[in-house]
């Protein structure tokens, strides 16, 4: 798979002649186009190409105890998501009930994960779509203090931020001389400042919950975690290491419950067109631990419909009924004066198009966040009700670009309230002596599947196991959901719709769909071709 990470920090590149013919596609990618009509999007089309089943790259392989291998690195930002979905497919084959202890410290390093995934993607990623650099340059230090709500920030934490935006404009500059692309300007000055100089904050927060992961078990070498049937017998679990790690979430606390949401309720206010775009009309989560939620909006977005999902209702179409426009879009048939997406192995498929029962379904934070609070959960409703308080905004803005991003603050306090609860639960388990694992026997054949809540949404494993082996190994990403095409009944999938509308105020570096389209959060490179039939140009930015 694409390195995500490196994807996302890329400046967007904008093309508008297409001296070469082909855009080499050598990973997975998404192609996204749009047609602008009187400077709004009027018709969207989601598509692109990536591998659907990881055996692939092992054939059925087993380790040294004859279970099941899996690949262990597929190189994206889900990596520990794809390892506990296969687990979990594993333990469903093989019907495996988990002891207490084990469903408490996966509980514990999902919620850990999420919250880093969280703080990565709006300071570290896409932070580029609300932050003006020229405005940030321009700012004053001491008064970007006098607006942060970061306990002990000094002048000099907005002036070493502003000291590396100088220096990265100018590394940007002798780069590539033409004009970078920045958010348009709303709010103080100072604002912009101030959220720069919080992401070098977040940076050492983010530290802080890795070290609490490794406490747990959890590197690049792998996720002690997550192995079937529960926890390693040598895993340290001692008081003492329960006491750091009380310790480094101390460290995160005031961050994530506190500074995140402020930030991101000061980005509300002075973006108030963010909440009245990018709707979503359906909403789904789906975790082995719980049974999920589909929820439907009613007209005005001020209710929820909650129903519970069902397995067998969950359909893929491949290719569906479209008609010749269509059709030319999500199959990239190049027309003259267009780019040409080139994928250098055979192996990447199409997006499908998935679907629950007839309902294209949105995944995510957006998603979670609403699924609690339709359930009356009530740290969730309470966090929720204050972010919406303080934005003064309603419900029903939620239902937007902007309720996507304040979602990821709604939710992380929410996960770093609930931690402790998980540990105050943890301590005595471990103390009674209880096991950490379940012995268990794979059957001769049959079929798995394991469902996790990833930071970007829902993610589904299945396994077909045969005669001792993985005879198929196929998964469903919450970006196959969220950027499905259209299907044979015409139903658009989820970031179709929510762009449908969006005012672009440059088609050569459209922020607007950007902003949308990040919060859906893609897991690989994604373009998008712009047709603008006000100026006749066709235009294509790498984000």
């Amino acid at each position: 798979m694409t390195n995500s990470m490196a994807v996302r920090m890329a400046e967007p590149t904008v093309r508008t002649d297409w001296s070469g013919p082909v855009v080499p596609c050598p990973g997975n990618a998404f192609v996204v186009r749009v047609r602008l009509v009187d400077g709004r999007v009027d018709e969207a089309w989601s598509t692109g190409r990536m591998v659907r089943n990881m055996n692939v790259l092992l054939r059925g392989e087993l380790d040294d105890r004859g279970r099941p291998k899996f690949v262990s690195q597929p190189h994206c930002l889900c990596n520990d998501g794809h390892a506990l979905a296969a687990i979990r497919a594993v333990e469903d084959l093989a019907d495996v009930v988990l002891p207490r202890s084990a469903i408490l410290v996966r509980k514990l390093v999902q919620s850990l994960r999420c919250m880093q995934e969280h703080l990565l993607h709006f300071y570290q990623f896409h932070l580029s779509d609300w932050v003006n650099r020229e405005a940030a340059l321009r700012a004053d230090p001491v008064k970007a203090t006098r607006l942060s709500s970061l306990p002990g920030a000094d002048a000099d934490l907005f002036r070493t931020a502003r000291d590396w935006l100088h220096s990265m404009a100018t590394t940007a500059s002798d780069a590539s001389p033409g004009h970078v692309a920045q958010a348009p300007h709303a709010g103080p000055d100072e604002l912009h400042l101030m959220l720069q100089g919080h992401a070098l904050q977040a940076v050492r927060v983010g530290s802080s919950l890795q070290t609490a992961l490794e406490l747990l078990g959890c590197n690049s070498k792998g996720f002690q975690a997550y192995r079937p049937g529960g926890l390693p017998d040598d895993m340290d679990l001692s008081p003492a290491l329960l006491t750091a790690l009380h310790a480094e979430l101390e460290n995160c606390r005031e961050f994530v419950e506190t500074v995140f949401p402020s930030d991101l309720v000061r980005l509300a206010k002075v973006h108030a067109p963010c909440t009245e775009q990018g709707r979503s009309r359906a909403l789904l989560t789906w975790d082995d631990a719980n049974h999920g939620s589909l929820l439907l909006p009613d007209a005005n977005a001020t209710a929820w419909h909650r129903s519970t999902p069902v397995p067998e209702a969950v359909t893929e179409e491949a290719e569906p009924n479209w008609n010749d426009r269509d059709r030319h879009c999500y199959r990239l048939l190049r027309r003259r004066a267009e780019p040409s997406f080139h994928w250098s192995q055979a192996r990447y498929f199409w997006l499908t198009a998935p679907r629950h029962g007839k309902t294209a379904c949105e995944v995510g934070p957006l998603a979670r966040v609403m699924s609690s609070f339709a359930e009356a959960d009530p740290t969730m409703g309470q966090f929720l009700k204050r972010m919406l308080d303080d934005c003064g905004l309603s419900l029903s803005a939620m239902n937007s670009t902007m309720g996507r991003v304040l979602s990821r603050g709604i939710e992380s306090s929410c996960l770093m309230r609930s931690i402790q609860g998980l540990l105050d639960e943890l301590e005595p388990v471990l103390a009674s002596g209880q096991g950490r694992s379940t012995k268990f026997t794979l059957p001769k054949s049959g079929i798995g599947t394991g469902r996790v809540e990833v930071p970007r949404g829902t993610l589904a494993h299945r396994i077909r196991w045969a005669d001792g082996r993985i005879v198929s190994h196929e998964y469903l990403i919450p970006s196959l959901w969220n950027f499905s095409p259209r299907d044979s009944a015409g139903e658009r999938g989820p970031l179709e719709h929510a762009l449908l509308g969006c005012a672009v105020a440059n088609p050569n570096h459209p922020l607007e769909i950007l902003r949308t389209l990040h919060q859906l959060d893609p897991c690989n490179a994604c373009h998008v071709v712009i047709e603008d039939r006000d100026t006749g140009r066709t235009t294509l930015t790498t984000a």
